[in-house]
């Protein structure tokens, strides 16, 4: 940031703006990761205000509530408060503030002056390097181009068409850094073998996990999700249908080894010291995840700020979305307006993805499915899946869950038994892949299976179950 002195009038800015934003952000934590939308950080004019500003994100990213006393704390700690003015500075914020609903209009305003400031600098550094001579004046210009490009694609503007050339180039770079390091491309996995082997993990793409009722397609979500976890990505999850605590009681049960039935039934429990001593063990290594989780008030406009504040804060890999509804909003009338609703849900999540590079899993159910498919005798179809046709057709990767177990009226014989139907991989496999379930753990497994031959009325062998699924 160039100063003021360095240009013959005063720079763009709006103080008051600055001070509002602050104080509704401490009246009202829920305008916090709106705010994220709008601006960063370095589109305050003030250091003060910058330094108070990251505070509060930090704050909030963090899950904790953001107060005086808090906010004050932690910029103690990081060694910024009397950057920020000190206690009676922080104090103030609060006196006077207008109401929270202009909030987003102060960070327009905000953001306006940060912007206008950034185009002086650039000009100023245009015109500096035009004055010094050091560079052929094409160089300057191009160099100029590229950077008011760049703050254009920043802020929402539509971004520059590139040449084949540099696309090719990208890739080489991409196909050649994969090959030297192959630890350097992301491809998250879940821990069952064959399911990996056969997508060659997910990658930085959007993802669609569809499954029935019970059939596990949280379940496995949360597979890669914790598997990605042990790869060393950041991940943050999105779960409206289970609380934070039962996702995590399922994990404990899974690192215990303590099945998730006892954990769910502790009368049952013959010798509660040794299980509560495998549960805190498994407990002690649970909480050095890095994985973040939101249960509650999940909206469409908070998943995507949330998303971009983590981002920016943590650093994040992959986010998983487990809620049907996000894309069914309430109050929306018709069928049709529900398909233009989820369109548009879907629309957004490949911006989303694309923009932070990440790899992005929505979860959601299939619409009422026929008889043959509800009955494990026919394969489901993309088409079946709920809603708009945007659903399958954006999603770079579609992965449909069954356990056999409900395929078969719930006969014991086929507790054990999952299939993962791959209905679309761009740029690579799609087929059928078969794997265990342990339902005293509640975990996908390892255990492969295979299709018993079916035999016609004469007892002479036609096949097997997937010749009657083609």
């Amino acid at each position: 940031m160039r100063s003021e002195s360095q240009t013959d009038r005063p720079l763009p800015q709006n103080l008051d703006a600055e001070r509002a934003i602050l104080g509704a952000m401490l009246v009202d934590n829920e305008s916090i990761p709106a705010m994220s939308e709008f601006l960063d950080g370095g589109d305050f004019f003030l250091p003060q205000h910058r330094a108070i500003y990251n505070a509060c994100q930090a704050l909030y990213a963090s899950g904790s509530a953001v107060d005086l006393v808090l906010l004050c704390e932690a910029l103690r700690t990081s060694g910024e408060l009397e950057k920020a003015g000190g206690v009676p500075y922080v104090s103030a914020l609060g006196d006077g503030i207008p109401r929270i609903s202009d909030v987003k209009h102060h960070a327009k305003v905000v953001r306006e002056a940060a912007r206008r400031r950034r185009v002086i600098y650039l000009c100023h550094a245009v015109q500096e390097a035009a004055f010094a001579g050091e560079e052929s004046a094409q160089k300057i210009l191009e160099n100029g181009a590229s950077e008011f490009l760049s703050l254009m694609s920043q802020h929402g503007s539509a971004s520059m068409p590139s040449t084949w050339e540099s696309a090719v180039m990208g890739a080489m770079d991409e196909i050649t850094e994969a090959i030297k390091n192959p630890g350097s491309t992301m491809r998250l996995k879940c821990g069952v073998a064959a399911l990996d082997d056969h997508l060659g993990g997910l990658r930085r793409e959007l993802v669609l996990g569809v499954g029935m009722t019970s059939h596990g397609k949280s379940l496995l979500a949360m597979q890669f999700a914790i598997n990605g976890d042990n790869q060393g990505f950041k991940g943050l999850i999105f779960s409206a249908e289970m609380t934070k605590e039962a996702l995590a009681e399922r994990e404990l049960s899974h690192a215990s080894g303590v099945p998730l039935y006892l954990l769910r039934r502790p009368e049952m429990i013959e010798s509660p010291r040794s299980i509560i001593e495998s549960l805190v063990a498994a407990a002690a290594k649970e909480t050095g995840r890095r994985l973040l989780v939101v249960d509650r008030d999940i909206t469409p406009k908070r998943l995507w700020a949330l998303c971009e504040l983590v981002h920016k804060r943590n650093g994040l890999d992959f986010v998983i979305v487990d809620y049907d509804q996000l894309v069914v909003r309430a109050g929306l009338k018709t069928r049709d307006d529900e398909f233009r609703a989820q369109a548009e849900f879907m629309a957004d999540a490949l911006a989303l993805q694309k923009r932070l590079n990440i790899c992005f899993m929505l979860l959601c159910q299939p619409r009422k499915v026929d008889e043959d498919v509800a009955r494990g005798r026919k394969p489901p179809r993309i088409e079946q899946i709920f809603g708009s046709s945007a659903a399958g057709n954006t999603a770079h990767v579609v992965w449909w869950i069954m356990r056999e177990f409900f395929l078969h009226g719930m006969d014991p014989e086929y507790e054990n038994r999952a299939t993962a139907y791959i209905l679309k991989a761009r740029n690579d496999r799609t087929g059928v892949v078969r794997f265990g379930f342990d339902d005293k753990t509640v975990l996908f497994t390892n255990d492969s299976w295979h299709p018993k031959p079916k035999t016609g009325k004469n007892g002479r062998m036609r096949g097997t179950d997937d010749d009657d699924a083609q």
